[in-house]
């Protein structure tokens, strides 16, 4: 039975990660962090039990904390949180020569799908064609554009043989243009669009409930189990990669 940690627990997704790893036989939840509760240090982490892995759901602020407990207790990290920055990816891949880390902007198999096909498809695109980016989330998701749709774009624009700049908003400047709407409920939705004068490609994915990224988390978990250290991603855990 793998020993799950959740931070982030009193947040949303930490509260559907909870339910799911309390449903699930093959996980034992052995205790969580939240930062509503007192500021975390590494002091505080070692009282909880041990655990396998901690499941990262919190925000960034916290990052240099997992990654300085994780190194001290031998946990591996699955990191889920939004609106990481460079210094933060910088930091994450230098603790990683000692850390087993696991990080996806997405931790559903369907987007994993996307983006592949989103790959392939942007190997034929030529310059004919406009290309719009459309993702949704709920009203209380602060950043923009999300972890998502700005991979998304990544993977459209590496495919490329002309490559093109993100532009955020509409404009009249040639690029793959970026659009972000916050709106009620929704869980997460993104379309990307390759239109010409003669045709239009649409590729959308939308997501239902929010359990689809706490089980992916979960797959993540059972997936890093035999890694002593490195950083993986979901080419790793779906694509085959060792």
């Amino acid at each position: 039975m793998i020993k799950i940690g959740i931070s982030g627990i009193l947040g949303t997704m930490g509260g559907v990660l909870r339910n799911t790893v309390l449903k699930d036989s093959r996980f034992e939840l052995v205790g969580g962090l939240d930062k509503q509760n007192t500021d975390i240090s590494v002091e505080h982490l070692n009282l909880l039990p041990k655990m396998d892995v901690l499941i990262d759901f919190s925000h960034p602020s916290l990052l240099k904390v997992l990654l300085d407990y994780a190194k001290e207790n031998h946990v591996k990290l699955v990191l889920a949180a939004t609106g990481y920055q460079k210094s933060d990816f910088d930091l994450i891949n230098l603790y990683a020569k000692d850390v087993a880390i696991f990080y996806s902007a997405n931790y559903s198999v369907g987007i994993y799908l996307v983006r592949k096909a989103l790959k392939e498809v942007s190997k034929h695109i030529d310059s004919s064609y406009d290309i719009e980016i459309v993702e949704t989330h709920h009203r209380f998701k602060k950043d923009f554009p999300s972890g998502t749709a700005i991979k998304l774009y990544d993977e459209v624009n590496e495919a490329l043989v002309e490559k093109k700049k993100m532009i955020v908003g509409t404009s009249s400047d040639l690029g793959i243009h970026m659009h972000s709407l916050r709106l009620g409920n929704f869980v997460g939705e993104h379309s990307v669009f390759f239109s010409n004068m003669s045709e239009t490609i649409e590729i959308k994915h939308t997501a239902h409930d929010k359990s689809v990224f706490a089980a992916g988390t979960l797959k993540a978990a059972s997936f890093m189990m035999d890694k002593a250290s490195g950083l993986y991603g979901m080419d790793d855990l779906l694509g085959g990669n060792t």
